[in-house]
């Protein structure tokens, strides 16, 4: 796996879909998709508690694993997960958001792209740009940080100011120092945080 940056694309679809097609880039999948569910604690009427929240998501490309972030953890989990959840009734789904795209590739960069729906209404387009040069054992992902800047902001862009590809994961302290997909979890949450 390689290092990832999502970001919210302020134009229209078809103009990124041509952008990286004209860069050389090539679908290789129209069916790419997310989901990322917001579940919260049920709380007795009239508690004083404030209830619990985690955001769940499922990736198509890992269907057996879903993923948990909640205000201090990061977890990786079986698909079953959602089931038991539905089961237990001791947490309600409040909001999901889905992303349902197209994945390109190009030279050593994996693009996936789709508009974000939320409630039945499209919020924006997101835009992940993986860096596979970079799931090398010797290359830290995170030191490639530089290099997918420039290849987001100057073939991608311009954008009004500079798309950030770097992360501050302090909040998760138990998150490993190699990438991986918890890392990716938590852009995600973070980016649709923003626009709900």
């Amino acid at each position: 796996m390689g290092y990832k940056c999502i970001f919210l694309y302020k134009g229209l679809l078809p103009e990124i879909s041509k952008r990286i097609e004209f860069l050389g880039g090539v679908k290789v999948s129209s069916t790419w998709s997310i989901s990322c569910s917001l579940y919260l604690e049920r709380v007795p009427d009239g508690s004083n508690l404030n209830p619990r929240d985690f955001y769940l998501l499922l990736f198509d490309e890992k269907p057996k694993k879903c993923f948990v972030v909640s205000r201090d953890t990061i977890v990786e989990t079986d698909r079953e997960m959602v089931s038991i959840l539905e089961k237990t009734n001791s947490y309600r789904k409040r909001q999901t958001t889905d992303i349902l795209g197209s994945k390109y590739e190009l030279g050593d960069f994996i693009i996936r792209i789709g508009p974000i729906v939320a409630r039945t209404e499209v919020r924006g387009i997101l835009v992940e740009v993986e860096y596979i040069a970079c799931s090398s054992p010797v290359t830290s992902p995170f030191n490639c940080t530089k290099l997918l800047s420039e290849f987001i902001n100057y073939n991608l862009g311009p954008f009004p100011e500079p798309i950030q590809t770097s992360y501050d994961f302090s909040a998760y302290p138990t998150l490993s120092k190699t990438y991986s997909d918890l890392h990716t979890s938590y852009q995600y949450v973070n980016l649709l945080k923003t626009i709900q």
